[in-house]
């Protein structure tokens, strides 16, 4: 007679936890973890890196969870700040069953790695504190209650794995999201719902797109509107609260305060002052304003140094730094007077008595980076797309210009000197980040081994007579301390033709006031200046 086969009441497989350990990895370090005999639950409880388990490389963020096969290798690589995360390692312990032939009881559940998300993720954290907090119990009893824990978040975790599909890009997903809000925000949105339309939750949402953009969705989604508003208010004769409910604000209380925090001006304060062509003054920014289209209706001169050339700004009158008054500003009748933070600080006293006359503000951030200085210009005056154009023609001109540049001098060397009249100094600061950094153009290792205090402080002929740089870059400083013509001088010296790059024909005279400046126009014409020489 024939009986049915009854598989066992029991598990064919049980997990057996063999220790467990919490890790923090700083964004300088990344760590392998492999097990050969054991299984390996990673568990991310801050922060977000990059995860290869040997399949390609996923995004991995607070919430996930992956399961590691034995003798199979771990990589994470965190991507910035730290990350933290939980690592058990278990073992799979097989029970014979009376039916050997059947094979579906003889393997483990976790049939392949993950990672996948874990909602809610708080239980699975007091589980896993829990078991860390027991895991040196001595005691039987407490170590099988442990044992239980373990067993209870390997229940929790195969539930989870049974609900959820696999992670998907999670930085694919919130770019698509940004795209999206880009092209529809005046739509009304929250970030709930913006997380659910790419199934993530709301906190983890947020923790992506701030990584991405700096901003919050909801910051993001009103600089939209407000630079939408700030178009309308200058190309249309539309009432406020009609732009305010066309780019998304239902109510033009809350809109008038957006824009006034974002803007510093309220958006009628801001038509008035932008529809008609505006008179700026911003000393030493003039590259910015011209790049913007604006014309300055004065420009920074210095008795020594002159003017920025460069610019072509023949018929703007200039202003000379060094005199005792900027009062005389208001000869020029500016309707804004803009300052650079650190030209603020050196003559703040000065544009404290500009605001008598005009409407003066500093701009804050970094001199060095004109991009993010262009970007803040443009959005106080209204010219935040010019900006765009102007940065994406320039780094497109960048890209082309450093290939060719990596395809013929990428093993060769540069130094940048700068003649004064007294002393010879090895220029890093303002050149330094844009031929190496931007164009990628190699420091000379003798120029390298300088701190910028000694660079400053100048080099001797016997140093300079031993720069074997494949190229040299130099200008002659304007400022004449001594008689005019004291720098150009210094190159009759004999040790000047006794170094390599200048005996083979490879030394290049540039033009100053370009060279030591930061802009727009300024940098165009560097790479201009680099193409023509050098390739």
């Amino acid at each position: 007679m024939c009986s049915e086969v009854i598989p066992p009441c029991y598990p064919s497989v049980f997990y057996i936890m063999v220790g467990i350990r919490h890790i923090n990895l700083n964004e300088l370090t990344n760590e392998e973890f492999s097990s050969s005999g054991e299984h390996m639950l990673i568990a991310i409880t801050d922060g977000e890196a990059s995860m290869d388990i040997g399949y390609g490389a996923k995004g991995i963020v607070r919430g996930n969870i992956a399961i590691v096969k034995p003798n199979q290798a771990v990589h994470i690589y965190p991507y910035k700040n730290s990350i933290s995360f939980y690592v058990i390692t278990f073992n799979v312990i097989q029970i014979p069953n009376s039916d050997s032939s059947n094979d579906k009881y003889k393997s483990s559940i976790f049939t392949d790695t993950g990672p996948w998300n874990c909602v809610p993720f708080s239980k699975c954290i007091d589980l896993l504190e829990d078991i860390e907090r027991h895991s040196h119990e001595k005691d039987e009893l407490m170590r099988y209650y442990n044992h239980v824990r373990f067993e209870e978040l390997i229940r929790y975790v195969l539930k989870q794995k049974e609900s959820l599909a696999p992670l998907p890009d999670l930085h694919s997903a919130v770019k698509g999201s940004i795209k999206y809000l880009k092209d529809n925000f005046a739509e009304q949105v929250t970030v709930a719902t913006l997380a659910e339309d790419v199934n993530m939750l709301p906190w983890q949402y947020s923790q992506i797109f701030k990584k991405l953009t700096g901003q919050t969705p909801l910051g993001f989604v009103n600089n939209l509107r407000i630079d939408q508003a700030k178009h309308l208010l200058l190309t249309t004769e539309d009432r406020i609260h009609e732009i305010a409910n066309h780019v998304g604000f239902n109510n033009e209380f809350y809109f008038n305060r957006c824009f006034s925090k974002s803007v510093g001006l309220a958006p009628g304060q801001y038509r008035k002052q932008n529809q008609s062509t505006i008179r700026v003054v911003s000393l030493f920014m003039e590259d910015l304003l011209v790049t913007l289209g604006i014309t300055p209706v004065v420009q920074w001169a210095h008795p020594a140094w002159g003017q920025l050339d460069y610019l072509g700004l023949i018929h703007v009158p200039t202003f000379n730094v060094l005199q005792e008054s900027y009062e005389s500003l208001s000869e020029y009748e500016p309707d804004l007077i803009i300052a650079r933070k650190s030209e603020y600080e050196y003559h703040s006293n000065q544009y404290e008595r500009c605001k008598h006359f005009a409407n003066t503000e500093i701009i804050s951030k970094d001199d060095a980076d004109w991009r993010l200085t262009l970007r803040t210009l443009a959005k106080r005056l209204g010219r935040v797309e010019q900006a765009e154009i102007a940065i994406q023609q320039y780094e497109e001109k960048l890209t082309s210009a450093r290939n060719l540049l990596n395809r013929s001098k990428k093993s060769q060397t540069y130094a940048f000197i700068r003649f004064k009249s007294d002393c010879i100094i090895m220029d890093q600061q303002y050149t330094k980040s844009f031929l190496t950094e931007d164009l990628g153009i190699t420091l000379h290792p003798k120029a390298q081994k300088l701190t910028l205090e000694e660079s400053r402080a100048g080099v001797s002929w016997e140093w300079l007579k031993s720069l074997d740089a494949d190229y040299i870059f130099f200008v002659f400083d304007k400022w004449h301390e001594g008689e005019i013509g004291a720098e150009r001088r210094q190159i009759n010296h004999p040790h000047w033709k006794e170094i390599p790059a200048v005996r083979n024909c490879r030394a290049f005279e540039v033009d100053f006031m370009t060279w030591m400046n930061y802009g727009h126009i300024a940098s165009s014409k560097k790479i201009d200046d680099v193409l023509r020489v050098l390739v």
